[in-house]
């Protein structure tokens, strides 16, 4: 194992939401997969699991640690596996969950909270701090748990570097993606404010689940406006249309929209290394007159990434990010915010595609159902991440509760699913 397993500019990018979300009374960017079972599992044999994975990946104990380019700090000696909590029903548990901070600065970057609902069924919550692993990271990493015929690799996957570029020529690729901030700077977005106050700092969800037959008209609409190989896309023009409409519906007006699309960075069908953010953002504004219909917004959407691929901004992009990694933490968050005049973003967008084929059984229960859940910053305080289990479409609704009321989240839920129903 390496002594210095230092964190990407993705992972850092986590952390600093991490950083943000915490300031403002928030539990911090955690994420969680659900995992609906279709029986009981033993309490034991998940902690003799956990135990077995951590004592062969000793990060899952490890702590952020210094000032500048930070890195894992490794513990020394025993490894403990992450906590187990064992609960009985209660109404919205798993929300309740998410809003319960890991105590990442100690070195707790992974829980889980096991729901007995009956004899027949239970609920797993897996929750990790974003900026140790991405969403197909922890699906994995959950299968490795749940699948006692798992064969665990010998070793932490190793870090595989790319060559340093000159400092010079990654001054001058970074510079690009300021340029591009600049000019998105120039129309500059406004999220919706908060608008509720007095509540709780929490985050919450709801899921909007879709059939087969429904999922293959989405995918067939998909198909016609963007193509193939549009399916990401399609859910991202739906999501900014919807968008759209609500600051118009709150009479929230807004001069632009800010969409960092996330971009794998893996080998096709591989997952390492496994722990580590695998993505970068590739930034793309959007203005109202591009809006009015979905088609419209595809049309947009497509041409900026052509644009943005021909001008390098994604490799741009990543050098960026891996620059700023050297800043320390507080001073990293206010470049972000001041570059787009206090904004980060204007919807938390993620695509994970296909939950991992592994998952369809934890100990010997089935798994019914799997639900992705992320948190989003204060600001735009509002998210939506799609996914498909076994074929069909997924997609998790999340926003704070001084943003969005449940209802809205609600309208806004279910405008989204009318609009990849019915272009």
């Amino acid at each position: 194992m390496r002594p210095k397993w230092h964190l990407n500019g993705t992972d850092y990018l986590m952390l600093g939401f991490d950083h943000e979300l915490r300031r403002r009374g928030y539990a911090g960017n955690s994420c969680q997969i659900v995992l609906e079972l279709g029986a009981a599992i033993s309490v034991e044999t998940l902690q003799q699991r956990a135990t077995t994975v951590a004592a062969r990946y000793p990060i899952l104990n490890a702590r952020p640690s210094g000032w500048f380019c930070p890195r894992w700090k490794l513990p020394k000696g025993i490894v403990s596996a992450p906590r187990i909590r064992v609960h009985q029903d209660q109404p919205a548990l798993p929300q309740r969950i998410l809003n319960e901070p890991l105590a990442v600065q100690r070195g707790e970057l992974a829980r889980f909270d096991l729901i007995q609902r009956n004899e027949d069924r239970a609920t797993l919550v897996f929750t990790w701090a974003h900026a140790l692993l991405d969403g197909p990271g922890a699906e994995h990493l959950l299968a490795l748990i749940g699948r006692e015929d798992s064969l665990l690799p010998d070793a932490l996957p190793a870090l595989k570097h790319r060559a340093p570029r000159p400092l010079k020529e990654r001054f001058k690729l970074g510079w690009k993606s300021l340029r591009q901030i600049e000019q998105f700077a120039n129309v500059a977005p406004r999220s919706l404010a908060p608008r509720h106050l007095g509540v709780p700092a929490n985050v919450c969800y709801r899921v909007e689940k879709f059939s087969a037959e429904d999922t293959a008209r989405i995918r067939t609409n998909g198909s016609r406006i963007c193509g193939v190989l549009g399916g990401a896309q399609f859910h991202a023009a739906a999501a900014m249309v919807e968008l759209h409409r609500l600051h118009q519906r709150l009479g929230s007006p807004t001069p632009s929209y800010v969409l960092p699309l996330p971009v794998g960075l893996r080998s096709k069908g591989r997952l390492e290394p496994l722990f580590g953010n695998q993505v970068t953002m590739l930034m793309l504004q959007l203005l109202p007159e591009h809006l009015d219909s979905l088609q419209q917004t595809a049309a947009a959407l497509k041409a900026q990434t052509e644009r943005a691929m021909r001008a390098g901004l994604l490799e741009s992009g990543i050098v960026l990010s891996e620059l700023f990694r050297f800043l320390p933490l507080p001073i990293y968050m206010a470049i972000m915010k001041q570059g787009l005049r206090g904004e980060i973003c204007s919807l938390f967008f993620g695509d994970i595609a296909g939950v991992n084929p592994l998952l369809s059984r934890f100990l010997g229960a089935a798994v019914e159902d799997v639900t992705h859940v992320a948190a989003v910053t204060p600001s735009p305080g509002l998210g939506v991440v799609f996914y498909y289990f076994r074929g069909e479409l997924r997609i998790t609704i999340l926003h704070l509760a001084a943003v969005l009321s449940d209802a809205e989240a609600a309208e806004f839920a279910a405008k989204l699913r009318a609009s990849l129903l019915h272009v």
